[in-house]
Formats: structure tokens, sequence, C-alpha cells
């Protein structure tokens, strides 16, 4: 691997010696379990150089269990054969294990077999009674554990299936977000700057009102009631005016063409007077003609 100068700066150089000890440790490590071949060529670059730390690591723990194990093994057995070297007892059970038959023996070897299993070093019958008592009842701690184990496990299986579900139909179309939402978000957000400027300045507007006004106007239900009745006797008397209008309706914009129009209107209406009154005289006339005929 091909390492940056170390002559940048203290902090650099300190990394640098680091990675070049890291991968030094790595290398002592794969060497004997590639040997005789070389280790293979791989990439190095922090990520490997991680794993390769870890795995040596726990290859170096695992390595220091075993020799602990082994140390406690043979110093074990050091002590069972020195208690057995000392004790008077051992050229009788050593002439004892040669005299006994097949059967004997396999019956020796399942009792101590059986002590081991129970965790006792005696071969004891009430102690090894009570150890397997100890043991039933373990199994059977066991067993419920297990049980309620399995019954946790099937509530958990059934709320993971409902949790699915839910999670189905929140994935649904009708729980997606609409496809044009940023652009309305964004015309909201228009819309709401937009607002608050209109805000501030119907504030600022008010305020300039107050100011030129001497204060705010005391403005009641009475005055209001009061204002009301005026509009609505202005809008009486627009209707008013409004129904004059329409009756000059025909007449021309012009003032001067408007009056001679209403000459001619009212000549035209003064000889239909004339012409009505001579209808109504010659119909007088008439009757009191037939009326003298019949005397």
């Amino acid at each position: 691997m091909d390492l940056p100068s170390p002559l940048l700066s203290p902090s650099k150089a300190a990394r640098v010696a680091s990675l070049s000890r890291a991968w030094t440790h790595t290398t002592a490590f794969l060497t004997p379990l590639f040997y005789p071949s070389p280790i293979p060529p791989f990439e190095h670059n922090p990520a490997t150089l991680t794993a390769l730390l870890a795995l040596a690591s726990h290859a170096e723990s695992q390595t220091e269990q075993e020799t602990l194990l082994a140390a406690t093994r043979a110093c074990a057995l050091k002590e069972l054969q020195d208690s057995l070297a000392h004790d008077p007892n051992t050229p009788l059970f050593a002439a004892i294990e040669e005299d006994l038959t097949d059967e004997g023996r396999q019956a020796l070897e399942g009792l101590a077999s059986l002590s081991t299993a129970l965790g006792g070093l005696s071969a004891d019958p009430e102690a090894m009674a009570h150890s397997l008592l100890q043991l039933t009842r373990s199994e059977f701690d066991t067993q419920q554990q297990l049980r309620r184990i399995e019954t946790l496990q099937a509530q958990l299986k059934a709320e993971t299936a409902s949790a699915q579900t839910l999670l189905s139909e929140l994935r649904s179309p009708q729980y997606q977000t609409p496809p044009d939402l940023v652009r309305k978000t964004g015309e909201w957000t228009r819309g709401s700057k937009q607002l608050d400027l209109k805000l501030r300045e119907y504030k600022e507007r008010i305020t300039r009102l107050e100011r030129s006004t001497g204060g705010k106007p005391e403005v009641g239900i009475p005055q209001i009631r009061e204002r009301e009745s005026e509009v609505r006797e202005l809008g009486g008397r627009v209707l008013g005016l409004e129904e004059k209008v329409r009756t000059f309706g025909g007449l021309p914009p012009d003032r001067e063409l408007a009056l001679l129009e209403v000459e001619r209107a009212r000549a035209e209406l003064e000889g239909l007077v004339r012409t009505r009154d001579g209808l109504f005289e010659g119909l007088v006339e008439g009757e009191k003609g037939g009326m003298n005929m019949k005397n």
C-alpha cells in the first residue's frame, strides 16, 4: 500500500505510523495461515484493514481462550494424578477395576458418566438423586420458558402480519401524496406571502388613518343603523331620479336639440288636443240634432 509522505505534519506522520503498524500486524496474522504459499493479493483500503484487524483480534482471543483452557486441563490432570499417587486406596481401586467383568466395567463407566453429566464429583446415590431432581426441575422450567417463548413468538408473528397489512394499506394509492403537491405547496406559500404583505399594507393604512383622524373612530350599533337608514333614503331618491330620467330617454344628448325635440312634441300634443276637442264638439252637435228630429 502506498502511504502518503509523513513529512507534512506531526499528526499525519502519527497517522501514517499507525496505519503502517496495523498493516504489519495483519500481515503477521495472515502469513502463518497461508504458509508455505504467499499471501494472495488483495485491495488495501480502510475497509479491508478494519475487517482484517477485527478477524485478527477475534482469532487472538480464541487462541488465548484455548491456551488458558488447555493449561487449566493440564493443571487439573496433574492435581488428579498427584492425588491418586498419594492415595493409599489407589492400588485397591486398580485391583478392583482389573477384576471387574465387562458388565461391571460398563456399569462403573455409566455411573461415572452420569455423575459427570449431573455436574458432581461424587458417586453417592443420595447426591446423584438430588442432582437428578435438580436437573428434572431445570428441565421443567426450561420447557415452561420455551412454551412462553413460543407463545410470544406467535404473538409477534401475528403483530408482524398486522403491521405488514397496515404497511400495505399505507402504501396504497389513497394514502400517497398527490403528484402536484409540490406545485400546490408553492402556490399556497406564495399566496400566504402575498396575504402577509396585504395585511401589513392594510395595517399601515389603518395606522395612517387613525393618525390623520386623531384616533380610532367611535362607531357603534346606533350610528350604523342611522347610516343604514340614510343609505336607504338615498337609494329611494336615486330610484325616483332614475324614473324621471327614463321619461327623457328618447331625447338627444345635446341640450339645444333636446329643447327643440320638446317644443316639437309640445306642438304635436297641442295639435292632438285641438283635434280631440273638434271631434268632441262634432259629436255633441250630432247628438243635439238627433234629439231635435225626435221632437
